[in-house]
């Protein structure tokens, strides 16, 4: 099983993105002069905080995860290329704490791009969840699929403001 990535792993690397990430929105938040982006930065912080609790929750559940027996190939292949990828994320995030962005559109950009990249992620992990399980990642899907319209929403705001 060397070079493959468990269930566990991997929510143990989404509960990092999270808590990286509610840092990120804290700083972000903290940062910025405009009252619109400030709400949606301590909104995402507090959707990030949530979100890890159910990773940390899931992690806990000893029947909450699987890892299914796929055939060769089959899925395995591409949750350790997903998992590859997105391990570097907690990295990134970690770096741009402690940098600042050239604009308020390039944070959000940012955020964009994490939110993005958690909706394939947490998408992928649901093939390792039980399926009485896979309600809640649904649910976290749901939410960061509707933070992406949020920022998308901020985004054509602040372009038109440029």
């Amino acid at each position: 099983m060397q070079g493959k990535w468990s269930a566990q792993e991997v929510l143990k690397i989404a509960s990092k993105v999270e808590l990286h990430g509610e840092s990120l929105y804290a700083s972000l938040e903290s940062k910025t002069e405009d009252e619109k982006l400030k709400s949606m930065w301590n909104f995402l912080k507090e959707q990030e905080s949530i979100h890890r609790q159910i990773f940390e929750d899931m992690l806990a559940d000893d029947g909450g995860l699987t890892v299914h027996e796929f055939g060769t190939g089959e899925y395995d292949d591409y949750m350790e290329a997903i998992a590859a990828e997105y391990i570097i994320t907690p990295q990134i995030i970690e770096e741009k704490l402690n940098t600042e962005f050239a604009s308020d559109l390039a944070a959000v950009d940012f955020a964009l791009s994490i939110e993005k990249e958690a909706v394939l992620v947490y998408s992928a992990l649901k093939g390792y969840v039980n399926k009485d399980k896979q309600y809640l990642l649904d649910k976290i899907i749901n939410e960061e699929k509707k933070h992406i319209v949020e920022l998308s929403k901020i985004k054509q705001i602040l372009r038109q403001e440029r």
